[in-house]
């Protein structure tokens, strides 16, 4: 039968041989799931874990706090001004007199839990945060992995290595680690590169809508 909970991918790492010992056991195997689903996260850039949270600027107020859940940053969407503020490194922010200078903001940064806009917003704007968000921790039986099902081979697979590393089986690890590699190289190309129907141009051939400077500081 197909996986679909965190359960059925628990139990099929357990039919690759593992006892319920000190070394591999379902508590560790429950882990190794939930830190496959994490990776999977961090490496691929997946509708699954794409999220969108709305935030409304205060005036003169630079520093909001990012999700909960916040991964990493994909980008800002300006709606009002139809276009995206533009990322910048702390240092380049920091010069421009982030408190002082008080306009539309065009510019973010981000520095521990906070998203930094430049310049100080001058009023309430409606700013679209596109982000990679943090999966949910499974944690009963039935709950299902925010991964497509289509791929939940490969929470199996990632947990399946851990077992064998565990078990100090370190060939069976690496056939294994191979497969999960190529499984999720597969899996990244079928879900980074959703959209074929578009131009095949060189980079910078249709300019952009990118708010800010986009030249030197």
């Amino acid at each position: 039968m197909p996986l679909e909970t965190f359960a059925d991918c628990v139990n099929e790492v357990l039919n690759f041989g593992f006892n319920d010992g000190p070394q591999v056991n379902r508590k560790r195997i429950e882990n190794w799931v939930n830190e496959a689903q994490f990776q999977i996260a961090r490496e691929v850039e997946s509708p699954e874990f794409q999220a969108t949270e709305v935030i409304t600027t205060k005036n003169e107020v630079y520093k909001y706090p990012l999700p909960s859940n916040f991964l990493r940053m994909q980008d800002i969407f300006f709606p009002e001004m139809y276009g995206r503020l533009r990322p910048a490194e702390l240092h380049q922010f920091d010069n421009q007199n982030p408190k002082i200078v008080v306009a539309l903001p065009a510019v973010y940064t981000l520095y521990k839990n906070e998203l930094w806009l430049f310049p100080n917003p001058n009023g309430e704007y409606e700013l679209e945060e596109r982000y990679i968000g943090n999966p949910p921790t499974l944690i009963a039986e039935g709950d299902k992995p925010v991964l497509n099902k289509n791929y939940l081979h490969l929470l199996v697979e990632y947990a399946v290595v851990r077992g064998f590393e565990a078990e100090d089986d370190m060939e069976a690890a690496q056939y294994h680690q191979g497969r999960y590699s190529r499984d999720l190289d597969a899996y990244a190309s079928d879900v980074q590169l959703r959209n074929v129907d578009t131009p095949r141009n060189i980079e910078g051939t249709w300019g952009n809508r990118s708010l800010g400077l986009r030249g030197p500081w």
